[in-house]
């Protein structure tokens, strides 16, 4: 029943990811498709481009398998998620295992499948093309299999696992090396290092001992090497590329500090919701209450680990929650290391109260914004968090009662909260574009990127406000996003829409103020579409 379950619900997921806008967007995404169709048009399958170029932000291994996808069901945003959903059900048959092996519990490993499953990293990034749900995958990957090769004494296993994280390198470069070395360092920093009767002892002994691991994990430099030397002996183009990527793309990274660093300790708190609060309570068990059972040796190497990843993301320039997001299995799996079940965890005081303190911020939202089907939903999920915590005893009901609408949140906020609220489709505002020339005018071209992929037969531009006229001055169709632009007198308008401001500068007042009178338009701009053709 629970694969029967975890399947239904999969297959949903899946469905929805034809639509071109999803609820939780990244920008990167919309480069990435770019770079897939590009590839695909101009037959440049070894090496993707991007606005005729070689990509040379990320490797191509993300491109090649959305390529493939593309080849096989079509060119659609269906097809090339798809990629970004194998890894995530991947993701999870490794978790399931990786979970069963440690805990023992076959009733356990489930309910931490379906938190997992349901948590805003699994919904976000399992659904999206991005690098990062294949990041959690390889990085799970090689965990599992050296988890596997200590318990069953056999080297084959980290040496499959040093092998695949090559395959790693060819999805954001030498990252994912990095996170394999941190975490060896970590096991070995704990096998190292003992305090004993308030005196501090190191030992060498280990790193002998581990010789086989770490001189296996060798062989995770192989494709790197392999992919390094095509470019640099057989393209044209191919030491500008790596110079780019490891110079400017990577080391530039270092070069200054411009983001803070709480956006990384955000992304912890932001991708294991809505289980947020158990695993923090985790976490502060795993750290107040260290034990002498099997497990503690592997809770205090991944506490490491986690705590080495965290400071070197603290490092560069960019710091962006998302960079977590390889990591954030492993706060799931603390559970079965630690021997607390997820009933206890769920059924805490803390986190049974805030199930329904959230339902009823749901319940302010959907009034403030005009959301019925948000407040009949929510008002139902305080009724039922309420009544267990106060009217029930049957201990299973009561978890159910509360487990399943916290495992609910984040779907709701999806479907019933943000899809209700997203941008207009551009497909459908009758723009009438098919293979005509298309000038988009915004500030970014990304935006042009993401018009380019929603309107596949049409021939898109890219041009600053300022430029448009030197820039398309061919274009029969202009699309304008930027609110302060003027046009000749041989455009006509034929429809426009509002969509969501990226970047606001609103004081509290008037957002107070916006959202006392329902305001949208404070939190929205236009887009106008204009052809060429009668005068206006």
């Amino acid at each position: 029943m629970f694969f029967v379950i975890l399947f239904i619900f999969s297959t949903i997921f899946a469905i929805t990811l034809g639509v071109p806008d999803l609820p939780f967007p990244q920008g990167d995404e919309i480069m990435h498709i770019r770079s897939i169709r590009e590839s695909l048009e101009l037959g440049s399958y070894t090496l993707p481009v991007l606005s005729g170029l070689p990509n040379p932000y990320k490797p191509p291994l993300l491109f090649w398998l959305g390529m493939f996808f593309d080849r096989i069901f079509g060119v659609s945003y269906l097809a090339e998620r798809l990629v970004s959903f194998f890894f995530g059900i991947g993701t999870l048959t490794l978790f399931y295992k990786l979970y069963l092996s440690i805990s023992k519990s076959l009733k356990e490993t489930k309910l931490a499948t379906f938190t997992f499953a349901f948590s805003f990293l699994s919904l976000k990034f399992f659904g999206l093309l991005m690098m990062e749900g294949a990041m959690v995958f390889f990085t799970l990957l090689y965990i599992f299999l050296f988890y596997k090769s200590k318990n069953k004494k056999s080297l084959t296993y980290v040496i499959w696992g040093s092998f695949f994280v090559g395959f790693g390198y060819l999805l954001k470069g030498p990252i994912l090396h990095i996170y394999i070395v941190l975490f060896l360092i970590s096991y070995l920093y704990i096998k190292m290092i003992h305090v004993r009767n308030g005196k501090f002892q190191i030992s060498f002994d280990p790193i002998w001992k581990e010789k086989n691991t770490l001189l296996s994990f060798g062989l995770s430099f192989l494709i790197p090497i392999l992919w390094i030397s095509y470019l640099y002996l057989f393209t044209d183009s191919g030491k500008e590329l790596l110079r780019f990527f490891f110079i400017t793309e990577n080391m530039g990274k270092f070069y200054a500090t411009n983001q803070s660093g709480l956006r990384i300790w955000g992304g912890w708190l932001l991708y294991t919701v809505p289980f947020t609060i158990p695993i923090l309570h985790i976490l502060w068990i795993s750290l107040k209450k260290p034990s002498n059972q099997r497990n503690q040796f592997l809770v205090m190497t991944i506490l490491v680990f986690l705590l080495f990843v965290t400071i070197f993301h603290l490092l560069p320039n960019r710091k962006d929650p998302y960079y977590v997001t390889p990591f954030i299995s492993l706060l799931f799996l603390l559970p079965a290391m630690k021997k607390i079940s997820w009933e206890s965890l769920v059924l805490s005081r803390f986190n049974s109260f805030s199930i329904p303190i959230i339902y009823f911020l749901f319940v302010a939202i959907a009034v403030v914004l005009r959301l019925p089907v948000l407040f009949s939903i929510s008002l139902f999920g305080i009724i039922v968090t309420l009544s267990v915590i106060f009217f029930f005893r049957n201990e299973k009901f009561k978890f159910y009662g509360i487990f399943i609408p916290q495992l609910l949140l984040v779907p709701i906020t999806m479907v019933f909260l943000l899809r209700p609220m997203s941008d207009p489709d551009i497909t459908k505002q009758n723009i009438n574009a098919d293979g005509k020339e298309v000038c988009v005018i915004a500030e970014n071209p990304w935006t042009a990127m993401d018009v380019q992929n929603k309107l596949k037969t049409s021939k898109v531009s890219f041009a600053l406000p300022l430029t448009y006229k030197e820039t398309c001055p061919n274009a029969e169709i202009l699309i304008n996003y930027s609110e302060s632009t003027s046009f000749p007198d041989h455009f006509e308008k034929k429809t426009s829409w509002y969509q969501w401001k990226q970047h606001l500068i609103l004081d509290s007042y008037q957002i107070a103020d916006a959202l006392r009178k329902v305001d949208k338009r404070s939190f929205q701009s236009e887009v106008s579409v204009w052809s060429k053709g009668e005068k206006r």
